[in-house]
């Protein structure tokens, strides 16, 4: 029984989360947050006290943190209600509670995109000179030994220890199945590989990148390897990766533009795993534009 328990108190959890989306949104629209943690604090102290004050939780800590408190907003406001297309399902799904969401939305927004100009008027953060910063590709002689020297750290120790388990449970079936069946456990580890190099990003960094990309002059892969430089530069000060390896070469960087962030442009539904960024997607398709612009320049 005692295995449950966190699944029984995530499912209370969201079941009283979805009965007070009213509430959530209203401390939204009060208190004006963005996309930084910090902003949320408030939120998250001032719900704390509605949900035990009003008996809808037993403890007055219904959310840990703050970052717990913008994911709960991440999982059952934004993303749910952003993917519905037409009125009817919204209403079907959030009842009373659709007006006060659509401006708890219109304010979240609107201070994501101060942020935004912020970072593309000021062009917030550039490296006096690129020749100063060496891509991995320069290092590395193959892109694999790269890719297998991040797969290997404590992070992503999990994906590792489920190669040797895989190799274990294979040893007594035949080369082919071994081999077919290794080659599949490990593209779907490098699937979860690249999906945790986007995770590790906040969304202040994927603006950075984004805007890095809109005010690229360079045309073409010289460009991406700017944009590669820059990033890799850019994450390492801020304590992203210990290295300045994010991407490997411009290639890569384009790579994770078109898988991590506009793949989501044409999601229909949130993903608990991997988040849909759906406050980045006006700027994402603004990227998109300028490369579009340039490639036909």
């Amino acid at each position: 029984m005692c295995i449950f328990l966190p699944l029984i108190q995530m499912l209370c959890r969201k079941r009283t989360l979805s009965k007070n989306l009213t509430q959530f949104s209203k401390e939204i629209i009060a208190n004006s947050p963005g996309t930084d943690v910090e902003n949320w604090e408030p939120i998250a102290a001032n719900l704390n006290s509605y949900m035990y004050e009003n008996k809808f939780w037993k403890t007055k800590y219904f959310f840990y943190d703050a970052w717990n408190c913008q994911e709960a907003f991440r999982l059952n406001i934004l993303e749910p209600f952003s993917v519905k297309k037409d009125d009817d399902s919204k209403l079907k799904s959030f009842k009373d509670s659709v007006p006060y969401i659509e401006e708890a939305l219109e304010v979240y927004f609107t201070e994501v995109d101060k942020q935004w100009k912020l970072f593309d008027t000021e062009k917030a953060w550039n490296p006096v000179n690129l020749d100063d910063i060496q891509l991995p590709k320069e290092t590395y002689r193959f892109k694999l030994t790269w890719v297998l020297k991040r797969i290997f750290t404590l992070q992503c120790l999990p994906l590792f220890l489920q190669c040797l388990y895989s190799i274990y449970i294979s040893w007594h079936y035949g080369l082919l199945f071994r081999i077919s069946f290794l080659g599949c456990i490990f593209l779907m580890n490098m699937a979860t590989f690249q999906n945790l190099r986007g995770t590790s990003m906040k969304i202040e960094h994927k603006m950075q990148f984004l805007s890095s990309i809109v005010n690229e002059t360079e045309i073409g892969a010289n460009g991406w390897d700017h944009i590669a430089k820059r990033m890799n530069r850019y994450l390492y000060e801020q304590n992203v990766r210990k290295n300045e390896d994010f991407f490997f070469d411009g290639i890569d960087c384009k790579w994770f533009f078109n898988y991590s962030l506009c793949s989501h442009l044409s999601s229909k539904k949130t993903l608990s795993h991997v988040p849909l960024d759906i406050e980045l997607w006006p700027y994402i398709r603004e990227a998109q534009s300028s490369c579009t612009d340039e490639s036909s320049a």
